[in-house]
């Protein structure tokens, strides 16, 4: 299927369907697999001829496929700016492939937890998602279309390192796992340089879940291993899994403790969950940086009990949240590039964020953000 945004818009990634697992804090897991065909060149140092005859290799056998079928599909140079910012916001493209052109192809599949590219740093590279800690489903979703290609050509592999890579140190398995957690609570109590010293000794990283808008945007993370040398993916995966779990306990254990601290007379929270609801209800203008904090804010203060609404569940209100996400600027649309007559001039897109948030506190939580300094 030809690449169409708005259709591919109609329907959001599975990161933002609903609210979290484990009292929000879960949103889920994803992977990177990646395979190279022997006899090409490496796509940072291919011409455009050779990623075309690489593509010319893969992309019919991939939509041929079960599931690629109907998938979306284009070439890079067929995106504008505005598509590729877009596609970037919502983890469907990897700031790596958003600078390529002839030859690269990104394919989405229609429940969008697997995004294809082709020729961006490797010559396949196969990114899938599981909005839940299911590390298992999350596996066999990247093995299937490998080993189905595998039956029609060979990729690159050593004996002795495994799948064979443009960066010598990783090769191996070919897999990077990553968990994907919110974590106000921790933001909030200025612990996230501790976790990321304590997870290095465990040969594990953490990263901000947007880096492009900043360090903490938005409290979502991503804990993520290096990829796997040969034979070491069960163990790598067993050390995620349970530092993932050491983290939630702990982001709770933090919440709890934050919740305790109005009863003390400490206002800290508070004030900052009623800023963010202010933000949303009055601004006129949202960067996408005050849009992602804003919005984890307002989920903290969901689980912590400070925001309610009489017709909706706890979990209808985090669901409402996460899809807010992606109802307002360059999440919602691809724009072009913002042009400013001066410095302080907001974008079409700070601005369009407001629209989203004025309707969200007028209709869903206005009677209970009214209350939360009682």
């Amino acid at each position: 299927m030809a690449f169409n945004y708005q259709s591919l818009q109609k329907k959001l990634p599975v990161w933002f369907r609903h609210g979290g697992a484990e009292g929000d804090v879960i949103l889920g897991v994803m992977g990177r697999l990646v395979r190279n065909l022997p006899g090409h060149a490496f796509p940072g140092w291919s011409t455009a001829e050779g990623r075309k005859a690489v593509a010319d290799i893969l992309l019919p056998a991939i939509l041929e496929q079960p599931g690629f079928k109907t998938a979306w599909h284009a070439e890079m140079t067929e995106l504008d700016y505005g598509l590729r910012r877009a596609l970037l916001e919502r983890r469907q493209l990897s700031p790596c492939m958003a600078a390529r052109r002839d030859g690269c192809h990104v394919i989405i599949n229609r429940p969008q937890d697997t995004v294809v590219m082709l020729n961006e740093e490797e010559h396949l590279a196969i990114h899938c998602f599981v909005d839940d800690l299911d590390f298992h489903t999350l596996l066999q979703k990247l093995l299937r279309l490998p080993e189905a290609l595998s039956e029609r050509m060979t990729f690159a592999r050593n004996e002795r390192m495994g799948y064979l890579t443009s960066l010598p140190g990783e090769a191996g398995d070919g897999i990077q796992l990553y968990s994907v957690l919110h974590l106000p609570g921790m933001a909030l109590s200025n612990m996230i340089p501790q976790i990321n010293r304590g997870i290095e000794k465990l040969q594990l990283n953490i990263a901000p879940f947007y880096p492009q808008l900043g360090d903490e945007c938005g409290n979502i993370f991503v804990v993520y291993t290096n990829p796997s040398p040969l034979g070491e993916l069960e163990d790598t995966l067993e050390r995620l899994t349970q530092i993932t779990y050491t983290l939630t306990e702990r982001e709770n254990q933090v919440r709890e403790r934050l919740k305790e601290l109005p009863g003390n007379g400490d206002v800290f929270v508070l004030d900052r969950v009623n800023r963010s609801y202010g933000l949303m209800k009055y601004a006129r203008a949202i960067t996408a940086a005050e849009w992602a904090d804003a919005i984890s804010l307002l989920r903290f203060g969901v689980t912590a009990g400070y925001i309610s609404a009489d017709d909706a569940t706890q979990e209808e209100l985090l669901a409402e949240l996460a899809l807010l996400t992606f109802n307002g600027g360059d999440f919602a649309r691809p724009r072009p590039p913002a042009v400013r007559r001066h410095p302080r001039e907001a974008s079409n897109a700070d601005i369009a964020r407001t629209a989203a948030a004025y309707y969200f506190t007028k209709h869903t939580i206005l009677h209970s953000a009214l209350n939360m300094t009682e």
